[in-house]
């Protein structure tokens, strides 16, 4: 099956740029390439590179003529952004020239900049300093490695001394890339890192509304993590460069913000720190840039918060969140007030949410996959119905033999609601017996899913 990444929506919402990796059992085969897909489904997605390396992490400039994108292509010792000027034409350009690569680029406001994350070596606060380190580590004739500290692992991978920074550079490739947080007393903190994942860190960083700082998530305390609570933190860097300030303080973590589209709210997930080994994230609001004001938006709704995106008309936010085994779209009014599920979706999953258009007609766009139909990328109507905008699987999705899942719920012991799937073999027959296979999961935050897997 081709896997269908995330979309990517233009900032005048007529069109999708989307990452499509064609998957072969020979892994140097495999290609990641762009397609660029009409929102209004006016005609078939069109392939927009055709390369050996593999594209990923899209990004819009703001004026709709180029995309920047990570590759590793052709003569890359690591993934870099490249640019590709849709109005011009051409051959994309690279941006980046970093030893250790680049990763997730984001546009300034004015399109005259790029903010990016990339890592760095304990020490090293220049280009020619990571060089450096990254030469006598491939030119050592041993492997080993030694842990001080904590923490050593991240699911199935070890961890390195390795660490991500935040860097800047002008997006026409004058100035070499700057490292802003090289020269901080925060990156210099033992248990400084970003926001780990299955197998990596990075940092989840944002531009400022008027383009001059940039606000992002950190944790002083991963070093910690063996005995305490990591705490993700809000921090705000001007541009020009200095120490970075901390917006939030307590023992709740922060992560995911975002600004409404007038620039006046600041948006972000919470995490409480309550008794409880797990809690359910929280969509939370400030004024900007006083920092005033925090509201929960989600106080009563009892569900964790998934990704979110605020309207064009700053009235209305719409995220996504986990219940009865589907990941729904729902929406609450920025100002407060009761969360509503946008339509009815009772199969299936929506994942990778965009929102833009205008007030009066608002585009949102995801990705829907349920367990017999691979992702796409899909607009949402006004009534939350998903209409197929790719059908990249269609065809091989619709040679298997297979049955949606049905989902039932029973009463425990102690007379709480358990809600399951059951999967059909294929060939079922219902006037047969078989035998029955049950899979238990491990956790309450999160759960097995509709979900092609």
């Amino acid at each position: 099956m081709a896997r269908v990444g995330a979309p990517e929506l233009s900032p005048d919402a007529t069109r999708v740029v989307v990452s499509v990796t064609e998957p072969s059992y020979d892994e140097a085969k495999q290609t990641s390439d762009l397609w660029l897909v009409p929102v209004d489904g006016s005609a078939p997605p069109r392939r927009l590179t055709a390369t050996r390396g593999s594209e990923s992490a899209p990004a819009w400039s703001p004026d709709g003529r180029r995309i920047a994108f990570v590759a590793r292509r052709e003569g890359d010792e690591a993934a870099q952004i490249y640019v590709l000027d849709l109005a011009g034409g051409g051959e994309a350009q690279r941006l980046t020239s970093l030893t250790l690569g680049a990763r997730a680029p984001k546009w300034s406001p004015d399109g005259t900049h790029l903010l990016f994350v990339s890592d760095v070596y304990p020490g090293a606060t220049t280009e020619d300093e990571n060089a450096k380190a990254a030469a006598d580590r491939k030119a050592r004739k041993w492997n080993a490695r030694v842990y001080d500290g904590f923490p050593i692992r991240n699911w199935d991978r070890w961890n390195d001394e390795r660490r991500p920074s935040l860097f800047v550079q002008k997006a026409d490739g004058s100035e070499p890339a700057r490292d802003l947080l090289a020269p901080t007393k925060l990156r210099a903190e033992p248990g400084f890192g970003g926001q780990g994942g299955s197998g990596s860190e990075s940092i989840t960083a944002i531009w400022s509304p008027d383009g001059t700082g940039i606000v992002f998530v950190a944790t002083v305390n991963r070093h910690q993590a063996a005995h305490a609570e990591v705490v993700h933190s809000l921090y705000a860097l001007p541009l020009a460069g200095g120490e970075p300030t901390r917006l939030t303080d307590g023992v709740a973590s922060y992560g995911a913000p975002a600004f409404s589209p007038d620039g006046r709210t600041l948006l972000a997930h919470m995490e409480p720190a309550t008794e409880f080994v797990y809690n359910a994230s929280r969509l939370v609001t400030w004024s900007w840039p006083a920092m005033s004001g925090q509201k929960t938006l989600t106080t009563g709704f009892d569900r964790a918060v998934g990704r979110f995106e605020v309207a064009p008309d700053n009235a209305t936010v719409y995220f996504l969140a986990e219940d009865a085994g589907h990941e729904k779209l729902y929406r609450v009014p920025l100002a407060g007030g009761t969360v509503r599920e946008v339509g009815s979706l009772d199969a299936g999953c929506l994942t990778n949410l965009q929102v833009g258009g205008t007030a009066a007609a608002p585009v949102v766009v995801a990705n829907y996959d349920s367990a017999v139909s691979p992702p796409e990328v899909v607009r949402l109507e006004a009534g939350g119905t998903p209409v197929p905008l790719t059908r990249f699987n269609a065809e091989r999705a619709a040679a298997i033999d297979w049955q949606p899942v049905e989902s039932f719920t029973f009463t425990s012991r102690r007379g709480r609601p358990v809600q399951s799937f059951i999967v059909r073999p294929a060939g079922f027959d219902p006037s047969k017996k078989y035998p029955l296979f049950v899979l238990i999961h491990g956790g309450p935050h999160s759960q097995w899913r509709d979900q092609f897997v």
